[in-house]
């Protein structure tokens, strides 16, 4: 059984950070909103205003006023939308493979590996 619990990845637009959380009900509605999380890295490398938005408040599980929503949209714009792909990829990419491991978890257990044999 595979587990899709990856944690959680912090997300910093300007002053503020949001929590995005790998779980079923983000990807569903990614895909509610953009057609599936491929499509939606594909709209988020291309730097898709929309898409950054959606992905965001799909995985930080925001519902948010229009007013809410345009102060989002400015303050990613404001931040630059080149500064928060990254990340929104690296989200996406760990939906699309919930089993796997991420960049964060990999490196914890390298360290510990690197630890563990420095002790011998």
């Amino acid at each position: 059984m595979s587990k899709t619990d990856h944690g959680t990845v912090e997300l910093n637009v300007g002053d503020d950070s949001y929590t995005l959380t790998f779980n079923l009900k983000a990807v569903k509605k990614i895909e509610r909103m953009l057609g599936s999380v491929f499509i939606a890295m594909q709209e988020v490398q291309r730097f898709n205003l929309s898409a950054i938005i959606q992905v965001i408040t799909a995985g930080a599980g925001l519902a948010l006023k229009p007013s809410e929503q345009e102060a989002l949209e400015e303050a990613v714009y404001q931040a630059g939308m080149i500064s928060v792909t990254p990340t929104l990829i690296e989200y996406l990419s760990a939906l699309l493979n919930p089993a796997a491991k991420t960049a964060d978890q990999m490196a914890e257990a390298e360290a510990a590996a690197a630890t563990g044999s420095a002790k011998k």
